[in-house]
Protein backbone atom coordinates (compact mmCIF):
# COMPACT_ATOMS: atom_id res chain seq x y z
CA UNK A 1 0.00 0.00 0.00
CA UNK A 2 1.46 3.53 -0.97
CA UNK A 3 0.94 6.16 1.69
CA UNK A 4 3.68 8.49 -0.12
CA UNK A 5 2.30 11.74 -1.67
CA UNK A 6 2.73 11.26 -5.68
CA UNK A 7 5.81 12.52 -7.22
CA UNK A 8 3.78 14.17 -10.56
CA UNK A 9 -0.36 14.75 -11.31
CA UNK A 10 -1.30 11.30 -13.44
CA UNK A 11 -2.76 11.88 -17.01
CA UNK A 12 -5.81 10.14 -16.45
CA UNK A 13 -7.65 9.63 -12.61
CA UNK A 14 -10.66 7.10 -11.69
CA UNK A 15 -14.10 8.41 -11.26
CA UNK A 16 -16.89 6.82 -9.60
CA UNK A 17 -20.43 7.29 -10.86
CA UNK A 18 -22.72 7.38 -7.86
CA UNK A 19 -25.64 6.05 -9.38
CA UNK A 20 -23.70 2.94 -10.60
CA UNK A 21 -22.10 2.06 -7.56
CA UNK A 22 -23.55 -0.79 -5.37
CA UNK A 23 -22.10 1.03 -2.22
CA UNK A 24 -19.02 0.82 -0.04
CA UNK A 25 -20.07 -1.93 2.36
CA UNK A 26 -21.95 -4.09 0.29
CA UNK A 27 -18.89 -4.20 -2.36
CA UNK A 28 -15.91 -2.31 -1.57
CA UNK A 29 -13.47 -4.44 -4.27
CA UNK A 30 -12.56 -0.86 -6.17
CA UNK A 31 -10.61 -0.07 -2.25
CA UNK A 32 -9.31 -3.62 -2.40
CA UNK A 33 -7.81 -3.28 -5.23
CA UNK A 34 -6.50 0.16 -5.28
CA UNK A 35 -2.64 0.54 -4.28
CA UNK A 36 -2.90 3.86 -2.75
CA UNK A 37 -4.13 3.77 0.67
CA UNK A 38 -7.34 6.25 1.42
CA UNK A 39 -7.45 7.22 -2.36
CA UNK A 40 -10.92 5.45 -2.55
CA UNK A 41 -12.76 6.55 0.29
CA UNK A 42 -16.52 6.13 1.39
CA UNK A 43 -18.87 9.17 1.20
CA UNK A 44 -22.74 9.95 1.62
CA UNK A 45 -24.61 10.26 -1.96
CA UNK A 46 -27.33 12.66 -3.12
CA UNK A 47 -29.62 9.85 -1.93
CA UNK A 48 -27.81 9.43 1.45
CA UNK A 49 -26.50 5.96 0.46
CA UNK A 50 -22.64 5.23 1.55
CA UNK A 51 -20.65 4.75 -1.93
CA UNK A 52 -17.52 4.75 -2.97
CA UNK A 53 -15.54 7.97 -3.88
CA UNK A 54 -12.15 8.62 -5.44
CA UNK A 55 -9.71 11.61 -4.15
CA UNK A 56 -8.57 13.44 -6.43
CA UNK A 57 -5.57 14.76 -4.93
CA UNK A 58 -4.50 11.12 -4.12
CA UNK A 59 -5.10 8.75 -7.16
CA UNK A 60 -1.99 8.03 -9.44
CA UNK A 61 -4.54 6.88 -12.52
CA UNK A 62 -3.18 2.84 -12.30
CA UNK A 63 -6.75 1.94 -13.14
CA UNK A 64 -6.77 -0.97 -10.82
CA UNK A 65 -10.31 -0.28 -10.34
CA UNK A 66 -11.62 -0.11 -13.28
CA UNK A 67 -14.13 -2.57 -14.22
CA UNK A 68 -12.20 -6.09 -16.20
CA UNK A 69 -12.77 -5.22 -19.88
CA UNK A 70 -13.57 -1.37 -19.82
CA UNK A 71 -11.97 0.75 -22.96
CA UNK A 72 -11.25 3.30 -20.57
CA UNK A 73 -9.12 0.65 -18.32
CA UNK A 74 -5.25 1.68 -18.87
CA UNK A 75 -3.82 -2.02 -18.18
CA UNK A 76 -5.04 -5.69 -17.77
CA UNK A 77 -5.23 -6.65 -13.84
CA UNK A 78 -6.77 -9.68 -12.15
CA UNK A 79 -9.86 -7.58 -11.06
CA UNK A 80 -11.55 -4.49 -10.25
CA UNK A 81 -15.28 -3.01 -9.79
CA UNK A 82 -18.03 -5.45 -10.74
CA UNK A 83 -18.71 -5.70 -14.80
CA UNK A 84 -22.63 -5.74 -13.91
CA UNK A 85 -21.74 -2.52 -12.22
CA UNK A 86 -19.22 -1.26 -14.05
CA UNK A 87 -19.30 2.13 -12.24
CA UNK A 88 -15.74 3.82 -12.50
CA UNK A 89 -14.19 5.12 -15.56
CA UNK A 90 -10.65 6.71 -15.96
CA UNK A 91 -11.23 10.39 -16.66
CA UNK A 92 -8.79 13.22 -17.90
CA UNK A 93 -7.04 14.58 -14.80
CA UNK A 94 -7.55 18.14 -15.44
CA UNK A 95 -11.17 17.88 -16.83
CA UNK A 96 -12.01 16.18 -13.31
CA UNK A 97 -10.12 19.04 -11.45
CA UNK A 98 -11.70 21.41 -13.82
CA UNK A 99 -15.04 19.95 -12.50
CA UNK A 100 -14.78 19.64 -8.86
CA UNK A 101 -13.27 23.50 -8.61
CA UNK A 102 -16.73 24.26 -10.75
CA UNK A 103 -18.41 22.36 -8.38
CA UNK A 104 -16.64 23.74 -5.12
CA UNK A 105 -17.61 27.54 -6.24
CA UNK A 106 -20.93 26.81 -7.06
CA UNK A 107 -21.29 25.52 -3.10
CA UNK A 108 -19.40 28.49 -2.11
CA UNK A 109 -21.62 30.40 -3.93
CA UNK A 110 -24.93 28.86 -2.42
CA UNK A 111 -23.03 29.38 1.01
CA UNK A 112 -22.75 33.02 0.55
CA UNK A 113 -26.61 33.43 -0.79
CA UNK A 114 -28.16 31.14 1.74
CA UNK A 115 -26.55 33.22 4.92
Amino acid sequence: MMSNPRKRDPKKIAVIDPELCFGAFACGICQVACPVEDCIIEEKDANDRWVCAVRVDKCIGCGLCVTLGNPTAPQPRDFGCPADYDAINMAEFNEVLEAVKDESAGEDFRAETVS
